[in-house]
């Protein structure tokens, strides 16, 4: 199951980098002197000039970044952009409400498609993108979608629709304090047992500071917990197609992450997802802190964590390494009356010229002109840890997986089974073997309910 999906995302893509990044899927790798283009006169950006679309947002590093440039939009357009920024999961309880009343409240919104590809093109909430892509009336003819790669483009696609244009690539990664490593005398870990080893001797000398912390809300823990789960060597379904999380592998899994949040993490850890696990981190309280390479750039913006921090993909564990990759996508809403000004902005912010600009802002970018340029090559050479964290990327989308949650019709609801039988072991309410017997139960439940829908 897990290797499916590595075809299933970026991951036949091969991301090389060195400071240079190119996704495979038959595309060559551009030119080092290549600059980014500029829109050609000729095409008439300013069609649909004086009118307005609504883009319904998670407010993640994505979203916020859209909305800070997105003046820019409006100058190129003349169209303006409503954007509603929403905590990830009442973005998603906003964005399905608005779906189910068939509204056009929504013209564009971001969308995990390895999370909820499969329920929103069954629902079909989804517009084919296809059809604006190959309309050259609505497609600048600089636009090159090709520089994405075929990999990437088939990581969007559910049953021969293109659901959406990625907008960056990402996973988590370890952050690590280099400074208190060398105090402590330890080199960076090199297996998923030395973290352990690390934090209990920061707990012991250095009591003020967190040992190590990931996220511990429900719905948002399965996103660092599988990287755990695959490199204990489990999977989240077997090969009669039914919850594994009781595995051997499985049990060890979850154990192992409670362990490391209940004795070496945070107060309120339970509460935690990428806004409380960026505080710490950046602020320079937490000596390892597994969460998104998104969070890159928050991370860093006082400067000072640029001058103590490295990062690095999760050590291997007893089944090896298998990173989490996943991306997130521009869509447009099937019940939108404003499709194609909706393809406008997604057109914008998917260019060469954005996706520099938020390559610069610390997001990984799918696209390969992108990787190549001169500006941001500049910008990865002008500190360590930004190539770090540049190799880090590299080796998620050549070796990763973007399984969450059994691949499921009811993945969200499944994933939320996970994260609340991981925070009961988190809190000291149920064994890891109960806990992972209690989740199979309720995600069999959901597999079979899946299969009736």
């Amino acid at each position: 199951m897990r290797r499916t999906a590595l075809v299933l995302l970026v991951l036949v893509i091969g991301l090389t980098v060195g400071i240079s990044a190119v996704w495979a899927g038959g595309q060559k790798e551009a030119p080092k002197s290549q600059s980014v283009p500029t829109p050609p006169e000729s095409f008439d950006f300013k069609r649909y000039s004086g009118q307005t679309i609504e883009f319904l947002a998670n407010n993640n590093p994505v979203g916020q970044l859209l909305q800070k440039y997105s003046s820019e939009f409006t100058d190129l357009t003349g169209i303006k952009v409503n954007i509603s920024l929403y905590s990830e999961q009442q973005f998603r309880q906003r964005l399905q409400t608005i779906f189910q009343a068939k509204s056009n409240e929504v013209d564009v919104f971001m969308s995990l498609v390895s999370r909820e590809g499969s329920l929103y093109s069954k629902a079909g909430w989804y517009s084919d993108i296809n059809k604006f892509v190959n309309d050259k009336s609505l497609t600048s003819p600089d636009y090159d979608f090709a520089d994405f790669g075929s990999g990437v483009i088939k990581s969007k696609t559910v049953n021969g629709m293109l659901t959406g244009i990625p907008v960056n690539i990402e996973g988590p990664v370890l952050y690590y304090r280099t400074d208190i490593l060398k105090k402590l005398g330890f080199d960076p870990p090199k297996t998923l047992a030395d973290i352990e080893k690390i934090a209990s001797v920061v707990k012991q000398k250095e009591p003020n500071m967190i040992p190590f912390a990931t996220r511990g809300l429900a719905p948002a823990l399965p996103y660092t917990f599988s990287n755990f789960l695959h490199n204990f060597g489990g999977e989240y379904v077997n090969a009669q197609g039914m919850s594994n999380l009781s595995s051997p592998e499985g049990v060890k899994a979850i154990d192992y992450y409670a362990k490391l949040q209940r004795e070496y993490g945070p107060p309120g850890v339970i509460n935690y997802s990428f806004p409380q696990l960026t505080a710490v981190n950046s602020n320079g309280q937490s000596v390892m802190t597994f969460e998104s390479s998104n969070e890159f750039s928050k991370v860093m913006e006082s400067g000072a964590r640029e001058k103590d921090t490295s990062i690095m993909v999760l050590p291997s564990g007893p089944g090896g390494s298998t990173p989490v990759v996943i991306g997130w996508e521009l869509c447009i809403s099937s019940a939108s009356d404003k499709k194609n000004l909706a393809w406008y902005f997604i057109q914008w912010a998917t260019s060469k010229d954005m996706q520099v600009k938020l390559g610069l802002d610390g997001l990984a970018p799918p696209r390969t002109s992108v990787w190549n340029s001169p500006k941001f090559q500049d910008w990865l050479n002008q500190a360590d840890v930004r190539k770090q964290w540049a190799n880090a990327l590299s080796e998620l989308s050549k070796t990763g997986s973007s399984v969450l949650a059994p691949q499921i019709l009811l993945q969200p609801e499944a994933r939320q089974v996970i994260g609340e039988s991981v925070g009961s072991v988190i809190l000291g309410q149920a064994s890891a073997a109960d806990a992972a017997k209690s989740a199979d139960e309720k995600i069999n439940a959901l597999i079979k309910q899946s299969e009736n829908q």
